[in-house]
């Protein structure tokens, strides 16, 4: 038997594979509806087997587009889905044309079991002999479609916790790379974030921030450790190396969709107000007001924290310097709002 597989989560694919092959059964695997449609077309298989909840064409889509095809309409098309809501699944399904809404997980075995007897019974009058009335099937379509959009709504929190702790990653290597950073991306991402809400930006700009302030110095891991812990000052070749590190940390971040949003951050937060910064001596509006306030934040902590080659300047000396660096090296809304922001601090 020759089985088309319809899903777009790999584990449950390769369960699936792993199933029908132990049993003797050809496998083809396509990971959406649109896919399985050409997948069906190209191969004719004697089974669909296909999740529900998938990206560009779901399982309902699919099978509409299944049992509409001249050529493909007959073909057992099975359901095995983790979306389930109780709401008339299965007789949905049936009165679509497919033989069952099975819900996942089972065993492999107990699968087997079920779609051997669904297969027996494909053709079989009674299954089409319950339609969904017309209210029935959009009652349920609209409780699939909150079960959908609940589902979705899961799968971003996933995909931001996993991003998050990617980063907690990076960190921690940096981190690790020295004793001199060691905390310097976590207290900027504090201070860059107290700027943020101090000049009213909204919460999803301020969480872009917080993870640009983490992963700004990213780049340096690939800086020399003997530049990073040069008790004197830099040559001229050394702090080119050093220059490098906002271009070598947006490259090397490019490939994560999830951070394409913090890149500009990383790349242009040496960048100067008065176009003196590095690496593309941006000046005033052409450099985003994340990346201003990101580099207001470092200078900061830079002066107010130990370095190998000097101690802290300590906080009097860093306001003063923010004040004379306002207009050149930074932009002035970012150092008043962040004054402001060390003068409450100061009073509680």
């Amino acid at each position: 038997m020759k089985v088309l597989i319809v899903d777009d989560s790999t584990p449950d694919r390769s369960i699936l594979r792993h199933t029908f092959q132990a049993h003797g059964c050809e496998t083809i695997e396509a990971e959406n509806g649109r896919e399985g449609l050409a997948m069906a077309a190209e191969h004719r298989p004697d089974l669909i087997i296909s999740d529900a909840l998938m990206p560009v064409l779901d399982g309902f889509g699919f099978l509409r587009r299944i049992k509409s095809n001249e050529l493909l309409r007959d073909l057992p098309f099975i359901f095995y889905s983790a979306v389930y809501t109780g709401q008339n699944e299965e007789k949905l399904a049936r009165s679509q044309g497919a033989e069952a809404f099975l819900v996942k997980p089972l065993e492999p075995e107990v699968l087997w079991r079920e779609v051997q007897a669904l297969l027996n019974r494909h053709g079989a009058a009674e299954a089409a002999s319950t339609p969904l009335g017309l209210g029935e099937e959009e009652h349920y379509l609209r409780e699939y479609s909150h079960v959908v959009v609940a589902k979705l709504e899961e799968k971003v929190k996933e995909l931001e916790e996993m991003t998050i702790r990617l980063v907690r990653v990076l960190v921690n290597l940096l981190d690790a790379k020295s004793p001199w950073t060691m905390g310097h991306s976590e207290r900027v991402a504090g201070f860059a974030v107290k700027i943020s809400r101090e000049m009213g930006l909204d919460e999803n700009r301020t969480n872009t921030i917080r993870l640009g302030a983490l992963l700004h110095d990213i780049g340096k891991i690939g800086t020399y450790d003997k530049v990073l812990d040069k008790l004197t000052a830099l040559t001229d070749e050394e702090f080119a190396v050093v220059k490098a590190h906002p271009d070598q940390g947006a490259d090397a971040l490019t490939a994560i969709d999830q951070l394409k949003d913090v890149i500009p951050l990383i790349r242009y937060h040496h960048e100067n107000f008065d176009g003196t910064g590095y690496p593309q001596h941006l000046d005033h509006d052409a450099i985003p007001l994340a990346a201003k306030i990101l580099s207001v934040a470092d200078a900061y902590d830079s002066m107010t924290a130990d370095r190998p080659y000097r101690p802290s300047l300590g906080h009097q000396h860093a306001v003063a310097e923010l004040g004379r660096g306002s207009g050149s090296q930074f932009d002035p809304e970012v150092v008043k709002a962040f004054l402001r922001v060390l003068e409450h601090e100061s009073t509680l």
